[in-house]
């Protein structure tokens, strides 16, 4: 059975296309429209695009964008160590682009440090290329970038690590910090719910107010005669009450 095509020839090559004028969030599909073996034609339908998911190179990026600005401001001064942000991102750049990490590096060290020379840049970035180069874990990083974790906790950085806190005790200071807001979270719920909180319970409690101390008996005598309460304006703090047995 002979093929039959309905569309233009070039439109094969088109299966997928995006409009210019395009509400934000929709993109345009070319699909086939087939009955068995035979093309019918194409018609052009809108999807909503996926959310694009979250990359650990533009994470870790705008995390060291955000430590510039906190150390620095807009830019980053000239000094002895300014360069090691360049590294760093370089680093980051290279596992992430490959061979089209070099433009990465140049953009954005010119955003970040217009005062370095491109010459200046490309030797930074010749001298990573010669090492053999993984994926930095988040300790190196943050010794590379002498990152304490007083700076890491203000600024809420969490892919990458400190270099005066290692590993194992962040986690461990993690977990105690949300066993804290746990624990005050389900404080919160115990008061709106009405409960005493601790303080206020031992203030009210027995063995604080002990009433049997007025009467001037022993709390079992105070027990076994039905546990009565004196009137606060009629206790004297010199002479007990005289309770009948």
């Amino acid at each position: 059975m002979a093929r039959l095509v309905c569309a233009d020839e070039p439109a094969k090559s088109e299966k997928r296309t995006t409009t210019a004028d395009r509400p934000e969030g929709l993109a345009r599909d070319v699909t086939a429209i087939k009955v068995g073996d035979c093309l019918l034609g194409y018609k052009a339908v809108q999807r909503r695009m996926r959310a694009s998911r979250w990359n650990h190179f533009r994470g870790r990026m705008r995390e060291i964008e955000k430590l510039i600005r906190h150390r620095h401001g807009d830019i980053v001064p000239e000094a002895d160590d300014a360069l090691i942000y360049v590294e760093v991102i370089a680093g980051l750049a290279l596992v992430e682009f490959r061979e089209e990490f070099v433009d990465v590096v140049l953009g954005w060290s010119a955003r970040w440090l217009p005062w370095a020379g491109k010459a200046e840049i490309e030797e930074v970035i010749y001298e990573r290329t010669k090492l053999r180069f993984s994926d930095l874990s988040a300790d190196a990083l943050g010794h590379a970038l002498h990152l304490s974790y007083a700076e890491r906790s203000a600024l809420d950085i969490r892919t990458i690590g400190a270099f005066d806190v290692p590993k194992r005790k962040r986690a461990k200071l993690q977990k105690e910090k949300r066993r804290q807001r746990d624990r005050a979270r389900k404080e919160e719920q115990r008061r709106a719910a009405g409960a005493l909180s601790r303080a206020d319970y031992l203030a009210n409690s027995l063995s604080t107010v002990r009433p049997w101390e007025a009467f001037g008996i022993s709390r079992r005598t105070w027990e076994r005669r039905g546990k009565p309460m004196p009137d606060p304006a009629t206790i004297s703090d010199c002479d007990p009450i005289s309770l009948a047995a």
